[in-house]
Parts: C-alpha cells; sequence; structure tokens
C-alpha cells in the first residue's frame, strides 16, 4: 500500500465512523484535519466548525480551526478563532502555538515570538514553539538568538525524540535550504508526523520549487 491508499483509506475509514455516529466531535475533528493536510480547504472547515457546534467548549477543536484557517489563506478568520479560543481556555497552549504562525504569516513577527513564547511557557515539554519562535527570529534579523534555540534542540535530540521538521524549520528561516532539505529528508525516513503538513504548511513555499522537496512532495503523495 503506497502513501496515497494510505490517505484514501483513511479517508473512508472517517466516513464509515461518520455514518456510525454522525455527532461523535472528535471524528470529524479528525477527518477535518486529513482534508486540510490534503489542500481540501473547503471540507475541512466545514468539518471542523461542525466539530466545534457539537462540542462548544472542547478548545482543541477552536485550536484547529485556527490552523485549519491559516492553511486555507484566511488569516484574520484565523485570528479570531484562536482569540475566541484564548477566552474559552487561558491555559492552554496550542492556539497561542497557531497564532505564532498565524502573525508570522501576517509579517508581525514580534507578536509571533510573543505567541510561540507563551505557548512554551504553558507547555515546556514540547518543541514545535522553538521552531515557530526561531523562525521569527530569524525573520527579525535575531540570528543569534535563533542559534541559542536551535543549539538548546540538536542537545536535546541527543537524549530524546526531537521531530526532525522542527529542526529542518528553524533552517529554513536561516536560510539554510540545504540544511533544511536534509533534516526534512529526515523526518520522512523517521515518519515524522509532522509531515503530513508539508503541502500546506506556507513556511515551506519557499522550497517548493526544489527538486529535493518536489520529491518529497511526490513521496508524500500530495
Amino acid at each position: 500500500m503506497d502513501e496515497k491508499d494510505d490517505w484514501n483509506e483513511a479517508e473512508n475509514q472517517f466516513k464509515r465512523a461518520l455514518e456510525l455516529n454522525p455527532n461523535e466531535a472528535n471524528v470529524h475533528i479528525f477527518y477535518a484535519h486529513l482534508l486540510s493536510n490534503t489542500g481540501r480547504h473547503a471540507e475541512a472547515l466545514a468539518e471542523i466548525k461542525r466539530a466545534r457546534e457539537l462540542d462548544p467548549l472542547f478548545p482543541f477543536a477552536g485550536a484547529l480551526e485556527g490552523q485549519f484557517l491559516l492553511h486555507a489563506g484566511q488569516t484574520d478568520e484565523a485570528l479570531d478563532r484562536l482569540r475566541k479560543t484564548f477566552e474559552l481556555a487561558p491555559d492552554f497552549w496550542m492556539p497561542h502555538l497557531f497564532a505564532a504562525s498565524v502573525y508570522t504569516e501576517k509579517g508581525m513577527f514580534e507578536e509571533a515570538v510573543a505567541e510561540a513564547r507563551k505557548a512554551r511557557e504553558l507547555s515546556p515539554a514540547q518543541t514545535i514553539s522553538v521552531a515557530y519562535e526561531s523562525y521569527a527570529l530569524a525573520k527579525l534579523g535575531r540570528n543569534d538568538e535563533v542559534r541559542i534555540l536551535l543549539n538548546e534542540l540538536l542537545k536535546l535530540s541527543g537524549t530524546r525524540f526531537v521531530p526532525p521538521n522542527h529542526l529542518a524549520m528553524i533552517y529554513n528561516g536561516l536560510g539554510e535550504t540545504d540544511k533544511s532539505l536534509e533534516w526534512l529528508e529526515k523526518a520522512f525516513e523517521q515518519r515524522d508526523p509532522k509531515m503530513v503538513f508539508l503541502k500546506v504548511e506556507p513556511k515551506w513555499n519557499n522550497l517548493r520549487n526544489e527538486p529535493r522537496f518536489i520529491e518529497l512532495m511526490r513521496r508524500m503523495n500530495f
């Protein structure tokens, strides 16, 4: 079974689950995730909206809706949904993470750094916020700070799993294309779950004409 068969089989399983229980919010959430990651944005947004309507107090749905709106190119709508999720769950780290990504896309890098740091403060164990913070700092030209964070993650990767995708993102922010592609290739080899965002994550847009990136997209069957 190749990756495309996997995408199709996953979608079939989600559809079957929704036939069995159309009011299960989690199934709508994860089906929306698949639709968003494969670039079917309108369908993804309809599914995540349905999930939020079924469970309006579940902040995970609001956070992911913000991410899916970002990946659909709707940055203002994304920020609005994420701010509402802040109010719903002030101590939940994920909407702050996605807000950092939205602010980066809007060119508001100082705000992006602040939101990434807030996500890290609320959830110190995860490392994606370090990647987002580093990427925004690089766009501000604060490369010395980026190198400190990069070295922290490289050191940490010697004692626990750090998704290679996160290191690739930092190198991409620094403009080190070969290093970034090298770490993305490691991410593919290690089955890093973050590779499912390869098609829709705007931080990779500068790499989309690179032959090695095109090959990764082919291997992921995007």
